[in-house]
């Protein structure tokens, strides 16, 4: 499917059947609707069974619901790119500005909207009571077991993070009972990552994969926190995904705190307090620039 995914939609509408029509024609007429609806609304508005919004969704060779949502909301950026890698040469700043931001705007609305807030539940509760954190990404999900690791750390919460892969192998099979490894993937489809969801799961720890929810990681892991967007990770970098883990983990740090009570808002008082010694002094700052305006 291509960004005109509606027009492409439009196209198909003969070769579906009556009841797949109707849906069809819901979304043509109402995309930004669509958006906002479970399968089970987009079936009651259709006029139709919950089964065959499913087989109108296979019918355009599609994995799911949330990929139909995805498709749809691109085809409503009018001509504003989805991805960032859309971006083209000729593009002034602001147009620039305003794909980038619409990019990321649409991301975190639709896994807001996809999220398996059950499985989230379920994680945060093993994350609360672990007698031991680790936290493994390779490659370009390094950097969000780097900023877990950070997030953790202020709530005054063990979780190590280790950068190299050969280390991440050895740690995970020290892990045992009562341990939780976060293993983070943008595309869950890394042999590394997977080896090591596979040793630690050997090692009898948890494994919690914030991945994409359908890849081999997700398969190996015992709670899957599902992000799934439709950025081309063979060729770029993820970008919009990596604004929809932050808030993800943002959201698992925030809860773990809740859940530790009192002893993790003290550790996250004291830890503002340090940060805040590096700050400069509002007066300082004044009288600095008071001293250069007073030079020239």
């Amino acid at each position: 499917m291509t960004q005109r995914f509606i027009e492409s939609l439009a196209s198909r509408m003969s070769t579906l059947s009556p009841s797949e029509q109707a849906v069809a024609q819901f979304v043509l007429l109402q995309p930004d609707r669509v958006l906002r609806m479970t399968l089970a609304a987009l079936a009651a508005e259709s006029g139709v069974s919950e089964p065959t919004v499913i087989r109108f969704v296979r019918s355009l060779g599609l994995s799911g619901f949330p990929e139909l949502k995805l498709l749809t909301g691109q085809s409503l950026a009018s001509g504003t790119a989805y991805l960032h890698s859309a971006v083209a040469r000729e593009d002034k700043l602001d147009t620039v500005v305003d794909k980038v931001f619409d990019s990321s705007v649409y991301v975190l609305n639709t896994v807001r909207e996809s999220l398996d807030r059950a499985a989230l539940a379920r994680s945060v509760e093993l994350l609360a009571k672990a007698q031991r954190i680790d936290l493994f990404g390779c490659g370009s999900a390094g950097t969000l077991a780097l900023d877990a690791q950070i997030k953790f750390m202020r709530l005054g919460i063990p979780a190590i993070n280790y950068a190299d892969t050969h280390v991440q192998r050895v740690a995970a099979s020290t892990l045992g009972k009562g341990d939780v490894a976060l293993c983070f993937s943008y595309t869950g489809a890394l042999q590394d990552i997977c080896k090591i969801a596979s040793t630690i799961r050997a090692a009898g720890a948890k494994v919690i994969a914030m991945t994409r929810a359908n890849s081999p990681l997700a398969g190996l892991a015992d709670e899957v926190v599902g992000v799934d967007t439709l950025e081309d990770h063979g060729i770029y970098l993820p970008q919009s995904s990596r604004v929809a883990y932050d808030v993800v983990l943002d959201i698992i740090s925030t809860s773990v705190a809740m859940k530790k009570g009192r002893t993790a808002v003290e550790q996250i008082k004291r830890t503002k307090e340090i940060s805040a010694e590096f700050l400069i002094p509002p007066d300082a700052k004044r009288r600095r620039k008071a001293g250069t305006a007073s030079a020239r």
